[in-house]
């Protein structure tokens, strides 16, 4: 992006109402974690497990805790 439209984008964004540039920040912020669920998503593509697997590992787990602390 070049400096000149960099330029243009901040003078917009100087001439917004608090609350419109409120909503913007709010609409970036959105952005940045969706981008970042997005890079998560690709990073562990590759191992193969479902969410409800490991959820049901997750409880399986749970379960041997719970009878580990009741002998």
């Amino acid at each position: 992006m070049s400096s000149a439209v960099l330029e243009t984008i901040m003078e917009e964004v100087k001439s917004l109402t608090a609350q419109e540039r409120q909503r913007l920040l709010e609409a970036i912020e959105q952005e940045q974690r969706a981008e970042l669920v997005r890079s998560v998503r690709g990073k562990y593509a590759h191992l193969g497990v479902s969410s409800e697997e490991v959820l049901q590992s997750k409880a399986e787990e749970i379960e041997l805790e719970e009878r580990r602390g009741k002998s």
